[in-house]
């Protein structure tokens, strides 16, 4: 979830609870008269009485100063502590009735918790997770972020120089460094989830958003303050359903959302790359979930060398080997992914405002040499892990294939059922 202010700001707002779906929301203070304010038509009727909640403190502690963005699952507004006078965002579930083991009211609670026991400046952090003592509503108060994410950067800015795409998956990566520390696999890391939030001194700081389908993989002896993080007892993930985002999943992902280390999060932060180097992930052009799912698990992505021939090859090897479709090939870590881009950075990882920017006409007439380094490992792949990976492409197409017929004779049965009725 990010959230932003301003006289005229777009908030991205994500309730991944059980959803694949993002909305945008635009909102904007002063309109021209006679013109309607911009709405979400997403499951409009599970909307929120938001002209209710204004003005309303909740639990003493915050008032409610405007709505920042709503979705199929909730609203987040823009709140201030009645204490001290700090301006949070307040993240609140659309009424209904939840149930203790509800998968989105576990997920919700989750995700406050893991932002909350997670210190690193590079991860947006939650204050409090609650329930309203009137409605019974759950909600968070996270840490209210003034700027945009990587996906709105991209959309105004188109393919961004390399040196400055690095720079965000290296702060993002140690965001994703703490996370794993302590055995949550973020599983939906993508452009949305990563916000550059400014400072007042021009100064950027990535910051990783929503945890609401992280997987905590076992308990870790401690995780700071907040004592030690424990997996839910009542599992959130059915057999076969998939999580996260599938444009910016790993293979595996698909194939077994249960059986994922740290390792589909390297992948997805590779295909973040890779979309923020080329202005578009791989395999954006499929229209088709169906396909699209079968092209990530069988396929291997356009070669980033063609679609951005500007970018140079040792960050293009970079990207490959983070993206390898078997994820024994990959950064074994995080950490190893973030020490591989030290020497690709050697003023670090900074960031400033006015350095935001898009790839020019003339930087994109160069094109980079991308001739592999000599004896360089994986420069090639070996008869044999080619042979490897074509089984694995082999076993994943008949997966898909069965999966698709499958949904087909559903849908068929469904059909028959309705007119029956």
């Amino acid at each position: 979830m990010a959230h932003s202010r301003g006289r005229a700001t777009r908030a991205t707002v994500s309730f991944a609870c059980g959803s694949l779906l993002m909305v945008q929301h635009g909102i904007t203070e002063r309109r021209p008269r006679g013109r309607r304010a911009r709405r979400s038509l997403l499951f409009p009727w599970r909307g929120v009485p938001c002209d209710r909640m204004m003005g309303r403190q909740i639990l003493t502690d915050y008032e409610i100063v405007r709505v920042l963005g709503q979705g199929g699952m909730g609203t987040v507004y823009e709140a201030r502590s009645t204490k001290t006078g700090r301006p949070v965002a307040i993240k609140w579930l659309h009424v209904r009735p939840f149930a203790s083991d509800d998968p989105d009211l576990l997920r919700f609670e989750q995700e406050a918790r893991i932002a909350g026991s997670l210190d690193s400046p590079h991860v947006a952090g939650a204050i409090a997770v609650d329930r309203d003592p009137e409605t019974g509503v759950p909600f968070q108060v996270m840490e209210l972020l003034d700027g945009e994410d990587v996906r709105s950067l991209i959309a105004r800015a188109g393919p961004l120089r390399p040196e400055i795409a690095l720079r965000i998956v290296g702060q993002a990566c140690e965001g994703l460094a703490a996370a794993h520390a302590v055995s949550v696999i973020h599983r939906d890391i993508k452009p949305e989830n990563l916000f550059l939030a400014r400072g007042g001194d021009g100064e950027v700081t990535v910051k990783l958003l929503d945890f609401g389908v992280a997987k905590i993989r076992r308990t870790p002896e401690a995780a700071g303050e907040g004592g030690a993080l424990t997996a839910p007892a009542v599992s959130m993930t059915q057999s076969g359903q998939v999580i996260g985002t599938p444009l910016y999943m790993a293979p595996e992902q698909i194939e077994n959302a249960k059986q994922v280390d740290a390792r589909c999060d390297v992948y997805s932060m590779g295909v973040t790359l890779y979309a923020m180097l080329a202005g578009a992930p791989p395999h954006a052009h499929v229209k088709s979930l169906v396909e699209l799912l079968y092209a990530i698990t069988t396929q291997p992505p356009p070669p980033l060398a063609e679609v951005a021939p500007w970018v140079r090859a040792e960050v293009v090897r970079f990207v490959e080997r983070a993206m390898a479709q078997a994820r024994e090939d990959r950064f074994p870590s995080v950490e190893a992914m973030r020490e591989a881009l030290r020497p690709l950075l050697p003023e670090g990882v900074s960031l400033r405002q006015e350095a935001l920017v898009g790839v020019t006409d003339e930087e994109r007439k160069v094109v980079a040499t991308h001739a592999p380094e000599p004896g360089q490992a994986g420069a090639e792949r070996s008869a044999e892990t080619v042979k490897t990976a074509r089984a694995r492409a082999a076993e994943r197409a008949r997966w898909m294939a069965a999966a698709a017929i499958v949904l087909v004779v559903l849908s068929i049965v469904a059909v028959i059922f309705l007119l029956n009725r």
